[in-house]
């Protein structure tokens, strides 16, 4: 009997990740089989993609500009208006950061372009007395092409028709 407990015990250390349970000198007993970790996941990774291009809701986003201290003149504006300008394509295109809310539009397109200044009409379109719109807030970017670059001009921000 231990030649036959000595096989069994051989024989289960040889197994493909098996192992037997000990061997007494006693009645026979069997072996209990440990199982081996699953193989690794054939399942290849998404793929990696480059991030969406957005523009950022603070700052001045890559690529663009700020316009010179003193430059933009939104006093005619109301204050529920949006203000806030920056520059693309080397100035000629004029981008205004918005906030819309709800069924209210925002949109902006260019007035009058002098030697001297440029102005942009800014204008919010609200919807109708009782009618029911979602209570969200997005972030929208408004691009103005200018017919030349914006360069050394007052840019001036009007509310439009």
């Amino acid at each position: 009997m231990g030649a036959s407990a000595l096989l069994l015990t051989v024989a289960a250390c040889g197994s493909n990740g098996t192992t037997a349970a000990p061997v007494s000198s006693g009645p026979a007993s069997s072996s209990v089989p440990v199982s081996s970790p699953p193989p690794p996941s054939s399942v290849a990774p998404p793929p990696v993609t480059a991030p969406p291009k957005s523009r950022p809701t603070q700052g001045v986003p890559p690529g663009d500009t700020a316009p010179a201290a003193g430059q933009v003149n939104a006093s005619a504006l109301p204050p529920e208006y949006p203000h806030d300008v920056t520059l693309a394509e080397g100035g000629s295109v004029v981008v205004i950061q918005a906030e819309e809310g709800g069924c209210d539009k925002i949109s902006a397109k260019a007035g009058e372009q002098t030697a001297a200044q440029v102005v942009v009409l800014v204008t919010i379109t609200k919807a109708p007395h009782g009618q029911m719109c979602p209570m969200h807030v997005r972030e929208i970017s408004l691009p103005v092409r200018l017919a030349a670059p914006l360069g050394g001009r007052e840019l001036v921000l009007k509310p439009g028709p």
